[in-house]
């Protein structure tokens, strides 16, 4: 058995919303809001176990607190606890940052610059006792019994992040941007787009032009209470340099795009042309990674080379991804339920340029990817890992993924479920599905703090006996002035195939 744990604590600094605001005050305004709403309509294989605890200090977690500014209203306006939104929250979002009876009116409030700004820092502390890792090339799993495991305990500042020129543009436009770098000068763009409303508050068109990310969620399909996403969205199927590798990941990957949608009382629906993903072998992960196509075949000033595009070589480099989903809300606090799909491919890689394939040797006995675990460490070495991704050494997986969630609020339990379906290509053109599910259940003492669990499970080969589960505690405390608080402990087990 092979078991991690982590303990992590973050702090993040946000604009604080206004100090003006009474209970009285978000109580009027949601019940007009809602007065006015329209009608609703077998093989060998070894448990590989990890265990995480996770403690975060954060303030307004994804939260935006400009918006409490300028509407002068608590967080609770919008969100159920934060960072999940309620439903007037979710149109809001929709309408371009405004309330959907503003689309086509003139702003009233004068222009400040500060209701269009906000930041935030993120810092953790973690603990973690595992058989796997950051870097580690494989699992410590040596003759089919897992090996010593290794503890690492440290503080780590996670990232800092701005949101310039953040919320709703005269009658009709709204942008939102979310920039963030972290150690090493990694710099991330999650969001960066605009977008263009028009209609009435029942039944309005909405599009996003930019960066965004995959999909804006409603109850279930929502940011989690905790902070680990549910393990079908956030992990990917292999990565190792074993095999051939499988990367995407539903969540976490901001693609440049078009959108667009409609919003009719409380249905959602919206459609997307992507610019796709791609990956990369990272030397100090010792793994492909997944990347965002967030730019084209042209460069900026300073850029030796388009940074985040598809290179002009690869196999799928003129190939855009689509994605579409629909949101029925039943209920104002999170209720509803929500259908995702995504259809997408990727460049992959079969073997090295010297024509060696992954996992495999050379005449010099040099292994393309990274060697299997041995009995001392590092377990797993990395031999050659030069991948060009062109027709010559790679192919198209084409790959789908459908998901569906629901949930509904009963008085202050929050009962939630979500499950996907994805099909990916195997080199010689046949196809292997995945699926994924979890159910989750949260209860709301106040405003002041939530607290839930949640159980994943995760086959991302359904024909290898690869399986996942993991259960997550959580204990989530908004402290509605600008900080959060969320401590969460996850176990995770593994099977892991043999010879990975």
């Amino acid at each position: 058995m092979l078991t991690a744990a982590v303990l992590a604590a973050s702090i993040l600094g946000t604009s604080p919303s206004s100090s003006r605001w009474t209970p009285a005050t978000d109580s009027a305004v949601r019940e007009y809001l809602r007065a006015h709403s329209a009608a609703p309509a077998p093989a060998a294989t070894n448990q590989f176990a990890t265990v995480e605890a996770v403690l975060a200090l954060l303030a307004l977690h994804r939260a935006m607190p400009p918006f409490a500014r300028k509407l002068n209203v608590s967080c609770t306006y919008c969100h159920t606890t934060i960072p999940r939104l309620n439903q007037t929250g979710y149109r809001f979002r929709a309408a371009g940052f405004r309330m959907p009876e503003d689309i086509g009116k003139a702003p009233t409030k004068k222009f400040e610059l500060g209701d269009y700004f906000s930041a935030r820092i993120q810092s953790r502390f973690d603990a973690q006792v595992t058989n796997q890792p950051n870097g580690a090339a494989v699992p410590n799993v040596v003759n089919g019994a897992p090996g010593p495991r290794k503890t690492t305990v440290a503080p780590s500042f996670m990232e800092a992040t701005v949101y310039p020129l953040t919320g709703s543009w005269g009658k009709y436009f709204g942008s939102l941007s979310e920039l963030s770098v972290s150690p090493e000068d990694f710099f991330e763009v999650e969001n960066a787009y605009v977008r263009f409303v028009a209609g009435s508050e029942s039944r309005f068109f909405t599009s996003r032009l930019g960066i965004f990310h995959s999909w804006e969620g409603f109850g279930a399909s929502d940011r989690p209470f905790s902070n680990a996403r549910t393990l079908f969205q956030s992990v990917v199927q292999s990565s190792s340099g074993r095999a051939v590798p499988y990367v995407y990941q539903p969540w976490g990957l901001d693609e440049v795009g078009a959108e667009v949608g409609g919003d009719f009382s409380n249905l959602s629906l919206r459609a997307a042309v992507l610019g796709g993903v791609f990956m990369r072998w990272e030397e100090e992960a010792n793994q492909f990674i997944a990347f965002p196509a967030q730019t084209g075949p042209w460069k900026g000033a300073n850029q030796a080379v388009s940074a985040l595009g598809k290179p002009f070589d690869y196999v799928s480099h003129n190939t855009p991804d689509f994605s579409a989903n629909l949101t029925y809300a039943l209920h104002e606090e999170g209720g509803g339920v929500s259908l995702l799909y995504y259809h997408g491919n990727i460049a992959t890689p079969t073997q090295c340029t010297d024509g060696t394939p992954i996992g495999k040797a050379n005449g010099a006995g040099v292994v393309c990817g990274v060697s299997a675990s041995s009995s001392a460490a590092p377990y797993g070495e990395a031999g050659m890992t030069d991948f060009d991704f062109t027709d010559a050494s790679a192919f198209r997986n084409n790959f789908d993924r459908v998901g569906l969630y629901a949930s509904y609020p009963i008085q202050h339990f929050y009962p939630m479920a979500g499950y996907q379906w994805g099909k990916d290509t195997n080199p010689d053109g046949s196809t292997f599905n995945s699926n994924g599910f979890f159910i989750e259940g949260a209860y709301a003492f106040n405003k002041y703090v939530t607290a839930g669990a949640r159980y994943d499970g995760f086959h991302p080969n359904t024909s290898v006996s690869n399986k996942q589960w993991a259960i997550t505690p959580f204990v989530n405390i908004p402290f509605q002035n600008g900080f959060q608080l969320i401590a969460e402990y996850q176990h995770r087990d593994f099977e892991v195939p043999p010879g990975t």
